[in-house]
């Protein structure tokens, strides 16, 4: 019970100084990009932010002199990833290695599906290397993107 205690007085200084601003909990997670259910949690005291997430609802309700940490510390705060684009997040590495080979397969087989399918296809080595040119091609393209 002691933890929920501890959680208390930085709930109260967020509702307060929301309310004290006339923002909304959709309001004020929209401009600080901290989701609903979070600013929820914190104003109930069910959370302790992390010291970032602090830092955030600091600066855009105004009460980082009524925390008593040194505004260093807050500085120093790591902010959290935001999205590449709205609602795509950047792969992984392992991501990107699971996509990379998934894509060699479905081109490989692909190919050999169109070669086994064509009676007279490739009728010389210039159409067989032609073929590869283009399936290297696209895929290093597509590997580009994925890995850039």
């Amino acid at each position: 019970m002691a933890a929920t205690h501890d959680k208390q007085p930085i709930a109260k200084l967020v509702k307060d100084c929301r309310a004290a601003k006339g923002y909304t909990q959709q309001e004020l997670a929209d401009l600080t990009h901290i989701s609903l259910r979070s600013v929820q949690r914190i104003e109930n005291g069910e959370v302790q932010p992390r010291l970032y997430t602090i830092r955030v609802l600091a600066e855009h309700l105004g009460f980082a002199d009524q925390l008593g940490v040194p505004e260093e510390v807050l500085e120093e705060a790591t902010p959290v990833p935001l999205p590449v684009a709205k609602g795509k997040y950047p792969l992984n590495t392992t991501q990107k290695i699971i996509l990379s080979v998934g894509i060699a397969l479905v081109v490989f087989l692909s190919t050999a599906a169109y070669i086994a399918q064509s009676a007279h296809f490739p009728e010389t080595g210039f159409e067989w290397l032609v073929l590869l040119a283009c399936i290297t091609a696209g895929y290093m393209i597509l590997l580009f993107r994925i890995w850039k």
